[in-house]
């Protein structure tokens, strides 16, 4: 598996759905595991570690992708923000 994380793939995705469902976020986590949470030993501006968590959305006509990016350090067992479908972060949390 991973060496020294404090989060397993299972209990990052429990961090992010945990969230989604809090802040009533759209969208869904995929049930194939393997390829919607991965591990980042470094990611942007978070410090150590870090579990990415994608979720699913509607096209829609202003977004390019039709996903966003949950991301969970592994550190703290919490979300830092959301990367949006244009590439711009986000903290439900903060606002």
């Amino acid at each position: 598996m991973f060496m020294n994380t404090h989060l397993t793939r299972d209990s990052a995705l429990r961090v992010a759905d945990d969230y989604k469902n809090k802040y009533n976020l759209s969208g869904n986590i995929l049930e194939e595991i393997e390829h919607t949470v991965t591990f980042h030993d470094e990611f942007d501006s978070v410090n150590g570690p870090v579990w990415l968590v994608t979720v699913t959305i509607k096209p829609h006509e202003l977004c390019v992708e039709n996903e966003y990016t949950i991301v969970v350090s592994d550190k703290e067992e919490v979300v830092k923000y959301i990367v949006d479908p244009n590439g711009h972060c986000f903290c439900p949390h903060l606002e």
